[in-house]
């Protein structure tokens, strides 16, 4: 495949989890968060112990697809598994001018306290470079393997 559309490709997947990026937030995270009934300490765990299983369930997913399938079928079910996780694994992503303020901003939206939301945000945010090699090794077991 050509680099530059493989790179396009990856400009795509990552504005695909973007755009998705809030309703994630309210589907899976807020309602964690929400559920340690104002326990900080417990909403950091949570947040971060979920996120990293997400994408060792992921993970292990991608090396069983390569496993079980062969050619097409394998690079297909790898490109979905990683668009399907693309919007989970970018959640927590860190943002310029005001440090894991769009995603604190988007937990307390989802019901999260301001302290849940700042600790979730700090525990889960380094861990987004995790996820996003995650997608990325899909995509390249999709396309480039």
């Amino acid at each position: 495949m050509d680099e530059a559309l493989f790179l396009i490709l990856i400009l795509a997947v990552l504005a695909w989890a973007h755009f998705l990026r809030s309703t994630m937030v309210s589907w899976i995270w807020g309602p964690l968060v929400r559920s340690t009934d104002g326990d900080v300490a417990l909403a950091a765990v949570r947040s971060a112990v979920l996120y990293l299983a997400g994408a060792a369930a992921v993970g292990l997913a991608l090396l069983a697809v390569h496993s079980v399938l062969d050619g097409l079928f394998a690079r297909a079910a790898a490109f979905m598994l990683s668009l399907l996780y693309a919007p989970v694994a970018y959640m927590p992503i860190f943002t310029r001018g005001d440090p894991y303020g769009a995603i604190r901003r988007l937990l307390m939206r989802a019901g999260a306290t301001e302290k849940q939301a700042r600790a979730s945000a700090w525990a889960t945010g380094p861990l987004t470079f995790i996820g996003l090699a995650v997608v990325g090794g899909g995509l390249l077991s999709a396309f480039v393997a």
